[in-house]
């Protein structure tokens, strides 16, 4: 398996070490590197005596409910995944489907959010889909993926928005330009004016990935709040906030999908807010050991599901 799996890890490293890269595409990618390790350094020292007077507990059975939610959001994220694609009519195995999603999704860990579309292409074209269908579908997933989180937050950010005066007419912006671009009609222009034949998609297949994709949104939240238990007391009453925390910086961290890197909007946008209920230091620490924690889980899932025989052929 491992074996197997070498060549891909080589291309990928190959691509990412490519010279052919400009100075320019090098410096964008780097400098929001440095000005996040500087914003998280800043926060860590400005409280540095309260991170040593810090006591940290570690609570196993937090990190075991971390994982077994994270699992359990991945599942219907992956299964969602695959009712898209299936509705435009590519109809593969579900368990294909879902391991495709698994192993393309370590993919959005690379400098450059849209290497995992590409991977994902090039996964089903060897199942003889085309790229563009797959790039489709994918565009399809974002737009879903952002309203969800936008209606998460209208559930959950508004004491957030309004404490930061962050304009609500941003986020209803955002919901319309989603409500547009997902309805029916502009999708089957989509797919005609790229030659490309799909059945309608219907009222109710995108009611049902928005609600799926809303509880996606929700449980990412738990899992940050499970990690934040797994390292230090955290109330039961600030699970919303923390929530709508991870949503709203989710949401916000979408702006940077096509830049060759958006580490660090995420981490950032976390520890400040979280600073709010526990010492910047600590929020900071969470933070950074959430994102790990995330990607040793998908790490082991796409490695799991790597090993697993799938039948050829078509659903």
């Amino acid at each position: 398996m491992f074996n197997s799996l070498k060549p891909r890890i080589q291309s990928i490293l190959a691509r990412l070490s490519s010279p052919k890269g400009s100075t320019f595409q090098k410096l964008i990618t780097v400098i929001p590197l440095l000005i996040a390790a500087v914003v998280l350094g800043y926060l860590v020292y400005q409280q540095r005596e309260l991170l040593f007077a810090q006591t940290w507990r570690f609570r196993w059975d937090a990190l075991v409910i971390s994982f077994l939610i994270f699992s359990l959001a991945l599942l219907i994220a992956a299964l969602t995944w695959a009712w898209i694609m299936n509705s435009v009519g590519q109809r593969v195995s579900y368990l294909r489907h879902i391991r495709y999603y698994c192993i393309s999704n370590l993919s959005k860990r690379i400098p450059g959010t849209v290497w995992y579309i590409a991977n994902r292409a090039q996964l089903y074209k060897e199942q003889g889909i085309s790229r563009r269908i797959t790039s489709l579908a994918s565009g399809l997933e974002l737009a879903v993926f952002i309203l969800s989180g936008v209606l998460v937050s209208a559930l959950f950010a508004i004491p957030i928005v309004l404490q930061y005066r962050f304009s609500l007419w941003v986020l209803a912006l955002i919901l319309a330009a989603g409500v547009i671009f997902l309805h029916p009609a502009v999708v089957k222009r989509v797919f005609s004016a790229l030659n490309i034949e799909a059945p309608a998609i219907q009222y109710r297949n995108l009611l049902g990935w928005i609600l799926a994709y809303s509880v996606v949104w929700a449980l990412g939240g738990i899992v940050l709040y499970a990690f934040s238990a797994a390292l230090t007391p955290i109330p039961i009453r600030n699970i919303s906030y923390v929530i709508g925390s991870w949503v709203f910086v989710g949401v916000l961290s979408t702006a940077f999908f096509f830049s060759p890197s958006n580490f660090g909007v995420t981490e950032v946008g976390l520890s400040l807010l979280l600073s709010n209920i526990m010492p910047a230091p600590t929020a900071v620490v969470i933070t950074i050991i959430t994102r790990i924690g995330l990607i040793i889980y998908e790490l082991f899932w796409a490695l799991v599901l790597y090993g697993i025989k799938v039948p050829a052929g078509k659903q």
